[in-house]
């Protein structure tokens, strides 16, 4: 026991100096957080973040989905977290995602045979379209941007 002594109390401050960077690490980035775009003010600066995180989020959202239902539907719940987080006035952006994956995942499952969640899936997409402004939202239209998106993403 006597020997393992030094070594239990290395390992003591090897674990609270690891803490100890972890915690200087966060609060330098917190600290930096806060100061990015400064000149703007805090107002228009915390705006300008919040659109920030909220675009790349969508961005990095979109490279990560693939062509499965399961994917999608996990795209689809971060999608409403970030939509959450997100200034109102960007809501439409991630609705317009938010209704591309529904068309996505409605197409998946009517090429799977399962009808009925194809057909609920495009009820949300029409929905979401409709809400937006679109005009055509018939099960052609919402359909061939399915295909479409589909497709793009084969491609990367």
């Amino acid at each position: 026991m006597k020997r393992a002594l030094p070594y239990l109390a290395l390992l003591v401050c090897l674990g609270f100096a690891y803490l100890g960077y972890l915690s200087a690490t966060r609060i330098g980035y917190y600290y930096k957080h806060s100061t990015w775009f400064g000149s703007l003010g805090t107002q228009a600066a915390g705006q300008l973040r919040a659109t920030t995180d909220t675009t790349l989020g969508i961005e990095f959202s979109n490279l990560a989905i693939q062509n499965t239902p399961l994917s999608i539907q996990y795209n689809l719940n971060i999608l409403a977290k970030i939509r959450s987080q997100a200034p109102q006035e960007l809501w439409p952006i991630v609705d317009l995602r938010v209704a591309k994956d529904y068309a996505m995942l409605a197409r998946l499952e009517e090429q799977s045979g399962n009808l009925a969640a194809a057909a609920e899936h495009l009820g949300s997409a029409q929905a979401l379209l409709r809400s937006l402004g679109w005009k055509d939202v018939s099960d052609d239209a919402v359909t061939k941007l399915a295909d479409q998106q589909l497709r793009s993403r084969l491609k990367r």
